[in-house]
């Protein structure tokens, strides 16, 4: 499998979310500005609110992404590993992981790899391990097959 190639993939994940947080806080803040220029009263005080509570929310989930990218910047994905830890890819007998940021499964040349943090539960149990080695983890055995 190819670092470079999950670490683009997950750049223009992040990418990508962060400009539908964009869109949907620019729509937010239109929507907010049409509903200033309409009826005042409860109903249209109860519905600022809620539109105030969403931006918020959105600004959170923005942050977050930024934060991650941050992470990510930090990854060089060209640097293979002889043990676990950030940046890493690794093949185990439960399924390929990349231990970069918390994102999710992502879908790549017909194989998923779970894409993690390092701080993560199974990220914390496995940084340090070398090829061959396993940690039980959630009453299974993970086994590290190959690291790069």
């Amino acid at each position: 499998m190819n670092k470079e190639l999950i670490y683009k993939t997950i750049k223009s994940e992040i990418s990508s979310r962060v400009k539908e947080i964009h869109k949907a806080l620019s729509n937010q803040k239109e929507s907010l500005n049409t509903a200033s220029e309409s009826s005042a009263g409860d109903k249209h005080n109860t519905s600022r609110a809620m539109m105030h509570i969403e931006e918020e929310k959105l600004g959170k989930q923005l942050a977050q992404l930024i934060q991650l990218n941050k992470v990510l910047i930090k990854v060089n994905p060209k640097k293979n590993f002889d043990q676990i830890t950030l940046g890493s890819f690794v093949e185990t007998n439960n399924g390929a992981l990349y231990i970069a940021v918390p994102l999710g499964k992502i879908s790549l040349k017909n194989k998923e790899i779970m894409c993690i943090s390092l701080a993560s539960p199974i990220g914390q149990a496995l940084q340090g391990k070398k090829a061959g080695e396993s940690v039980q983890f959630n009453g299974q055995l993970w086994e590290v097959k190959k690291i790069l």
